[in-house]
């Protein structure tokens, strides 16, 4: 039998403008909660958006351009377990991943290498049916500590500040297309706090159309790469945001939501739907702002965000990290041990 040891973590992370940062975000809070526990980041040349990230809080970040050097990364460490945060996966790359002898946990994979993976976490998809080692739903989702730990006042009978955030980077800029609908709302009792991402690359043009909102009698608060974004949420009144995995941290302060799926992939995140705390909207032609425009006044409603707010209160999100944490390490110990 083998002893207890120092496990040795080597994560495999994306984060690009079109992918965004939501993996490294992940990635970031599920490593804080690994204890005396060594650990290297594996990122790709091509998608290596948010490396800085890791390296604030002091981990080791290594680059690759070739599954060669990929695989010279892995020998030189000799990890424990790998962790795959990167979307779908491939059979031919879990093939290569194994060999090396492993533990290989993805996360959000819905690929046909998911296959070969020990273990498979997709807290943002739901499945009725799905082979023993794969998770799925919301208590597995990993929800950084500001936004378990802050709680949110009482729902206000008026509305008085909206939270406008869509990931670090917002590829198809839905940051401008929510400023210009609020223009036809007259919300001009309200604010309005529009966060920028680490990526994001249009801010001259979203400060001029705040410049020029606030010069007509609106009140627009631009926010720019805040490392404390639940000061901004725990006043809001609801949010309006991307269907990614900051939807999980916008429903742990319980908090309503309007979530815009900004690509192909977020259409099939049906958190928000199933969960009943806000309304998830797809956009396929213009006319479907139209329908956001019609959804914010809704939202407005008192009534409608007290709704969501008691829908919210049955579900569990401060503990998905201890249970994908608990699930990994029992893995490895079957797999070592037994």
């Amino acid at each position: 039998m083998k002893m207890n040891h120092q496990r040795r973590f080597l994560v495999r992370v994306d984060g690009s403008k079109n992918i965004g940062l939501g993996h490294v975000y992940n990635m970031l809070t599920f490593l804080n909660y690994l204890e005396s526990e060594k650990i290297v980041i594996v990122m790709s040349k091509k998608r290596n958006l948010g490396s800085s990230k890791f390296k604030k809080y002091g981990y080791n970040v290594k680059y690759f351009s070739t599954r060669k050097e990929l695989g010279k990364l892995i020998e030189d460490f000799q990890p424990d377990i790998i962790c795959n945060d990167i979307l779908d996966s491939t059979i031919s790359y879990m093939k290569f991943l194994k060999q090396f002898g492993c533990l290989v946990v993805n996360f959000e994979d819905l690929g046909d290498g998911r296959k070969l993976a020990d273990l498979v976490f997709n807290p943002i998809y739901y499945a009725k049916k799905h082979p023993k080692n794969e998770f799925y739903g919301e208590k597995y989702a990993s929800v950084r500590e500001e936004f378990r730990v802050k709680k949110r006042k009482t729902v206000r009978k008026n509305v008085k500040k909206i939270v406008i955030t869509f990931g670090g980077t917002d590829p198809t800029n839905k940051t401008q297309k929510i400023l210009e609908i609020l223009k036809f709302s007259n919300q001009k009792n309200v604010e309005l706090i529009v966060i920028l991402g680490l990526g994001y690359s249009r801010r001259k043009e979203i400060k001029n159309i705040a410049r020029k909102m606030n010069v007509s009698g609106f009140n627009v608060k631009i926010i720019e790469r805040s490392d404390n974004l639940s000061q901004h949420f725990k006043d809001c009144d609801f949010a309006i945001t991307s269907n990614g995995r900051t939807v999980f941290e916008i429903a742990a302060m319980k908090i309503p939501m309007i979530a815009i799926a900004v690509n192909k992939r977020e259409r099939l995140h049906s958190f928000v739907r199933y969960s009943k705390g806000g309304f998830h909207i797809d956009v396929h032609s213009k006319h479907d702002y139209l329908h956001i425009l019609k959804k914010i006044n809704e939202m407005m409603s008192y009534d409608t965000r007290s709704k969501f707010v008691r829908n919210m209160h049955g579900i569990d999100l401060l503990n998905g990290i201890e249970r994908v944490k608990g699930l990994i390490f029992q893995k490895y110990r079957e797999n070592n041990y037994q």
